[in-house]
This record gives structure tokens, C-alpha cells and sequence, in this order.
């Protein structure tokens, strides 16, 4: 996890005059502290120059209303906010926040999206709002014509043999929440809380520990709030397993004490928990993983993923019930093979 990177050093220095003590690896990040703040160095190649300036506008946004959670682009000493270092394009981002968390995960989140919200200006490059059924649908697309080109060429080993077994299951599963975001938007209204704000495009709250719960623009979509919740919710039932509804729990209490969900919310949040972005991961991982270790990982997922995919159905059956929600009051339908 600790290792220091001689390149990105000495292009911190020539880019930033700053030289840390030590750099720490997180993920895809290197981060340092100096003066009591933290810094993160960001790959950002893949970003269009029109998505980190939108970034960055949020960001600054974000931090006049005073979140100190949320990091900013630093400048370099050429005036630019992206530098090459070790042979890519990164961003530096400084986060000012030094204070003791006194808020649960679920508040700090209901204040952030309360934040998001009054953001005033267009969001064009990383506006997602209204268009999951179109990117679940590519998605889907991809990956079907890729399975069938396995089909066609014969599995080369174990993994694609039970990618090219399981695959149907999963097709079915995501025509069924593509279907149920066609039919919420057909049923339900939305309410002044349905607003889209600033979310992640993937939140994962171990990550979000590892970088000292620094909110950093890269990660950002703008898109519904039970984006982030869905996330959350899908992580916790992964990592907790039988125990995940307490966890579940803590966090939709915490975040409804501060902004309470609407029907049209539940339903997109049940939506996206339908939506098996664990597989779609899992596979699309494997295939652009560069080691064998990496691939094994993958595979070892798969296999778990497959394993317990009729528990994963009895969790989204039993979800409304288990944390009591009157889904007949609230003119929430669920989804009757679910409920078998």
C-alpha cells in the first residue's frame, strides 16, 4: 500500500514546487499530506477537457457552501489544473478538511445531494439524469454481442464457460430494470426532492475510508441522489451479508432524517439494485485485466456472484418488507417473480 514513486515526486516539484515526505498509493491515486491538508494526484486521461471543467466548476461550487469534505484542483505553476506526470495526464487535488466526523454516512450524504441540488448552472458532459434506461441498454448490447462471439467460438476456459452459462440470467435481469425504470418514469412523478444533483458514478464507501472521506471531482456524474444510495445499499449487502440490513438500515435512517424519499425515489433506488452492475463489472474486468492474479480475482467473483445470485433475488424480494416500507401506500410495485 506504501511505496513511493520517484517520477511523481519529482513532477510534483518541477509542476507544483511541492515536494512530499511520502507518497501513499490508494487505488489509482497517490495522496500526501503537507500542512495539515491532504493532496491527491489523480490520473485523468480519460476525462474530455469539457468534463474536468465542468468538474472543477462543481467542485468550486461545492466548496463555497463551505464543504470542507470536497477536494479542489490545484493549479500548477504554468496556470493549467491538468500536468503530465509519469508519462500521463494527472489533476492535484488539496482538501482542506481537518475536523472530527460528527455525522453519519447517510446525513453527510443527504447534505451533500441538499448542496448538489442548488447548483445553478448546466450540467452537460456529466449530466446522466433520465438516461439509465439508454446506458443499461448499451451496456446490455456490448455485452450480449461480446457473449455471443464467445458462444459462437467456444469457451477457451473455465471463466468464459460459465460467462457464456450464466449470461442469459443476467440479460433477463437487466431487461427487468430497464423495464422498471420505463414504468416508474410512466407511473410515478417526481417531486421537488427528485432534482438531480452532484453524485458518484460508482460510490463505494471502503474507497471513500481509504482517501480519508475526501470527496474528489473525478468520481462526480450528475445524476438522481438514489444513485449514490443504491451503491451504498449493494456494497453493504456484499460485505455484510446476512448482518447487511442492520447496516442498510443506519444508513437510510440517517440519510431520510435530513431528506426523506419520495416514491419516485424508492423506485429508481430498487431500480438500480435490480440492475446486476456486479456482473457487468465483474466480467468487463476480467477482460481488461492485465495479470493472471488479477484474472483469477475476477473469476473467483464470478463464481461467488453465481453462487449466490438466489440470495441476492430473496434480498431484492424482501427489500421493501425488510425495512418497512408501505410499498401499497406509496404505489410502489414490485416485482411479483421476486416475491416467490
Amino acid at each position: 500500500m506504501f511505496n513511493r514513486n520517484e517520477d511523481i515526486s519529482q513532477d510534483l516539484f518541477h509542476h507544483y514546487q511541492i515536494q512530499p515526505a511520502e507518497l501513499i498509493k490508494v487505488d489509482s491515486y497517490y495522496l500526501f499530506w503537507q500542512r495539515n491538508r491532504v493532496y491527491f494526484v489523480v490520473p485523468v486521461s480519460q476525462y474530455k477537457e469539457e468534463e474536468l471543467q465542468e468538474m472543477k466548476k462543481l467542485s468550486d461550487y461545492m466548496q463555497s457552501l463551505g464543504d470542507l469534505s470536497v477536494a479542489t484542483f490545484v493549479q500548477n505553476t504554468q496556470g493549467y489544473f491538468v500536468s503530465r506526470m509519469a508519462n500521463s495526464n494527472h489533476a492535484l487535488f488539496r482538501c482542506n478538511r481537518q475536523y472530527e466526523r460528527n455525522k453519519s454516512i447517510g446525513e453527510e450524504f443527504a447534505i451533500f445531494h441538499a448542496r448538489g441540488k442548488k447548483y445553478a448552472e448546466d450540467v452537460v458532459e456529466l449530466n446522466r439524469i433520465g438516461q439509465w434506461k439508454t446506458l443499461w441498454e448499451k451496456r446490455l448490447e456490448q455485452l450480449e454481442r461480446f457473449w455471443q462471439s464467445k458462444v459462437n467460438s467456444h469457451p477457451e476456459n473455465y471463466f468464459e464457460q460459465i460467462f457464456v452459462e450464466s449470461f442469459p440470467y443476467y440479460l433477463g435481469l437487466t431487461e427487468n430494470a430497464i423495464q422498471y425504470v420505463v414504468d416508474t418514469e410512466l407511473d410515478t412523478k417526481p417531486e421537488l426532492v427528485d432534482a438531480a444533483t452532484i453524485c458518484h458514478q460508482k460510490l463505494n464507501i471502503r474507497h471513500l475510508k481509504s482517501i480519508y472521506h475526501a470527496k474528489i471531482p473525478v468520481e462526480w456524474t450528475y445524476d438522481h441522489f438514489s444513485r449514490d444510495l443504491a451503491e451504498v445499499i449493494r456494497e453493504h449487502y456484499f460485505e455484510y451479508g446476512d448482518q447487511c440490513m442492520e447496516h442498510i438500515l443506519t444508513f437510510l435512517y440517517g440519510y431520510e432524517k435530513r431528506s426523506p424519499l419520495s416514491s419516485f425515489s424508492w423506485r429508481l433506488l430498487y431500480a438500480r439494485l435490480i440492475f446486476p452492475v456486479h456482473y457487468f463489472e465483474t466480467v468487463e474486468g476480467y477482460y481488461l485485466t492485465k495479470t493472471d492474479d488479477e484474472r483469477k480475482q475476477r473469476e473467483h467473483e464470478l463464481i461467488y456472484h453465481l453462487e449466490t445470485a438466489e440470495k441476492y433475488e430473496q434480498f431484492l424480494g424482501t427489500f421493501f418488507e425488510k425495512i418497512g416500507l408501505p410499498v401499497e401506500k406509496l404505489g410502489i410495485r414490485e416485482l411479483s417473480w421476486l416475491k416467490k
